[in-house]
């Protein structure tokens, strides 16, 4: 059944549960009127007499007019008539807010979750909370939910109904909200019910970092990942609370639906191939000549895979902790003869692993360890590994990518804060902390020779392994590459849950972290964000005798997309319009992104709202989305013969992106 459309629906109301009759059974949530989930609300604050009763909840500060509504009470139910329904119906007639600029609802499922659904209120309405049907505001017309509190210390949430999603399945949840100036972390978050612990947990929540007002009517959009063991979902709306005493905080809800992914390519004159497929948990994948080429996984694994076959025995296997192998790199100086042996070809492989082989989910501070190998590429497998560097490292926030620099002979390794296990990070002076300990090879881009020695003279000092960092402030980052017009650096930096960074890298180059993230200072929590909190000249920051310098990203997403790879297309195969220019993939989208650069090559060429360098909302992006509702990736990597290749975790995949008339 289309979403738009209700045919003969009855609704009951019977111990906190909504049985919609006649809907298909491929729509995960009946349309009804948002508005009927005030009704539910009250019934189940005791509100309901055995007679039929009409509902008032007025907002005493005149935010919104209450409607009046009757039930009946037929036997042990309370049947809403289907005239109630009609007058509020006016979602299921039409959805104008799920059209989107960019052509993909034709190939998309889009299910809207039911907002007569959130039945079950964890804190009283009547004591924490109010709940109002607004007929003044809305997304797109002018109804939507209310939920106002003037406390300052206690949020108020709630939880929709339960519904069935397919495992491992991604999805877009697209919500909708407004704020006013006092509503303090308001957001929309999405439980799963794992089937094997039975036992519901939070996914994720939307958007990815807490929002606080005023805010006008906004979209945001979230990728949403559905693990192995997850069967069924429920949305929870959370209102926040008042950030200040007796002024009342109001969240307005309205329109929040889930899209399936579809692969989606914006350029018509493209298409995407399946290179391989079946892989497990891929992350990384170097070439080492044409249709030929080895594949890291998280597992430990490095594959060789050559003319679209799997050799049967794997290159390399290691044990493994955490992240397992974070980046690998081919130093292409030697070719592969005809029995596989290549005479100085080294592959370099960036691990972590734990010292005493614990369970590394156990460990306390320390005990896990990030390593870098060179190997040797010989008869099809890496032997004689030599390490090259060695630093502590922790539970999360471990770095990755590997790169060979321009000149063939230095190599360049992304290390992250090492963020322990109680998601805390102890700062050292590569994190901006002015009184912490020393360097220890975290927190920044190292670069060393082949043999794993320092690069000349590092301008932030000579003690190891001070003198290995070429930039430091940097939280962590999964891709960097460099122009090929220009030689500079640029990489990618994940934020915590909001401040994403595409930055410029030179020499001495300050992240910022972990006093600034994006342009946003004083980080206390990752799910608090402070948008007031703008800063472009950070103060207070380890400069290193003044050779370190802080410089702003080049381009931010507000709210988290979890960028990965970057690189650029140093060919001309897909058009001369894409030729050196940057591409960046991402986590929570399954995306590919595309950036022009301005005429130096010292900034990315943004125009309309990117100007301000910031990607304040979804919808800002859409003239830079190359490729969307693929999978987590992971990798992205230019082949032999000129094509983009990426590397998709969830799916197990490799694909290519070709011309279509390729």
């Amino acid at each position: 059944m289309s979403f738009s459309k209700i045919d003969k629906l009855t609704l009951y109301i019977e111990n906190r549960v909504f049985d919609s009759k006649g809907m298909s059974g491929r729509s995960l949530f009946a349309t009804i009127s948002i508005l009927t989930i005030l009704m539910a609300m009250v019934l189940m604050n005791g509100y309901v007499s055995n007679t039929a009763q009409s509902f008032s909840n007025e907002d005493d500060r005149n935010q919104g007019e209450a409607m009046h509504i009757k039930f009946t009470r037929v036997g042990n139910h309370l049947k809403l008539n289907n005239s109630d329904i009609k007058t509020f119906n006016n979602k299921s007639e039409s959805n104008p807010q799920v059209e989107r600029s960019r052509a993909v609802d034709n190939q998309s499922n889009i299910v809207p979750f039911d907002m007569s659904s959130f039945l079950k209120p964890i804190e009283s309405c009547s004591s924490v909370f109010r709940c109002t049907a607004n007929v003044s505001t809305g997304w797109k017309d002018n109804t939507s939910i209310q939920l106002s509190t003037n406390n300052t210390n206690k949020t108020s949430k709630v939880i929709g109904e339960e519904v069935k999603v397919q495992p491992n399945g991604r999805y877009d949840l697209i919500i909708h909200m407004k704020l006013n100036k006092w509503a303090t972390q308001s957001r929309v978050v999405l439980d799963g019910y794992n089937q094997s612990s039975n036992r519901w947990y939070d996914i994720d929540q939307c958007p990815s970092a807490n929002v606080n007002g005023p805010l006008n009517w906004q979209e945001f959009t979230c990728g949403i990942s559905i693990d192995t063991n997850t069967t069924k979902v429920r949305p929870v709306l959370y209102a926040g609370w008042s950030s200040q005493p007796k002024e009342q905080a109001i969240t307005w809800f309205d329109s929040l639906y889930l899209k399936e992914f579809r692969p989606f390519l914006k350029d018509p004159n493209l298409k995407t191939q399946v290179v391989y497929q079946g892989l497990d948990k891929p992350i990384s994948m170097a070439f080492l000549g044409p249709n030929d080429f080895l594949i890291s996984g998280n597992n430990g694994t490095v594959q060789r895979i050559k003319n679209g076959v799997e050799l049967s025995k794997q290159s390399l296997h290691l044990d493994v902790a955490g992240d397992g192998i974070l980046g690998i790199a081919v130093n292409k100086q030697t070719e592969i003869n005809r029995t596989g042996t290549t005479n100085g070809m080294y592959v370099f492989v960036h691990i972590t692993l734990n010292k005493q082989g614990k369970d590394y989910h156990m460990n306390e501070k320390g005990t896990m360890l990030n390593r870098l190998y060179r190997y040797e590429f010989v008869n099809n497998m890496l032997v004689n590994p030599k390490l090259l560097l060695e630093f502590p490292c922790d539970y999360n926030h471990n770095g990755g990518p590997v790169l060979i620099g321009p000149d063939k002979q230095t190599i360049y390794l992304a290390g992250g804060d090492c963020e322990n296990i109680k998601f805390q990070v102890v700062a050292n002076k590569a994190l901006n902390n002015n009184t912490g300990l020393e360097p220890d090879g975290t927190g920044g881009i190292l670069r060393i020779t082949e043999d794993g020695k320092p690069v000349r003279k590092s301008v932030l000092g000579t003690i190891y392994p001070t003198n290995l960092y070429y930039a430091y402030g940097i939280r962590q980052s999964f891709g960097m590459d460099f122009d090929p017009l220009t030689g500079k650096l640029w990489d990618t930096e994940n934020g915590a849950n909001w401040g994403d960074e595409i930055n410029l890298v030179e020499q001495g180059f300050n992240g910022g972290w972990n006093k600034v993230q994006g342009i946003w200072k004083d980080h206390d929590s990752d799910k608090n964000f402070y948008a007031n909190r703008v800063t472009y000249n950070p103060p207070d920051l380890v400069n290193f005798e003044g050779n370190g310098k802080y410089r702003s990203p080049e381009f931010i997403w507000r709210y988290t997309v979890g960028p990965t790879a970057l690189i650029f297309l140093s060919s001309d195969k897909l058009g001369k319009h894409y030729e050196n220019e940057m591409f960046v993939g991402d986590v929570n989208n399954g995306r590919i992104y595309h950036f022009k650069l301005n005429q130096t090559r010292t900034g990315l060429l943004l125009e309309g709202p990117l100007i301000d360098k910031v990607a304040d909302t979804d919808k800002e992006l859409d003239n830079v989305v190359f490729a969307e509702n693929f999978g987590i990736i992971t990798d992205l990597k230019i082949g032999p013969d000129g094509y983009l290749y990426f590397v998709v975790y969830d799916e197990g995949k490799i694909y290519r992106i070709v011309p279509k008339n390729s």
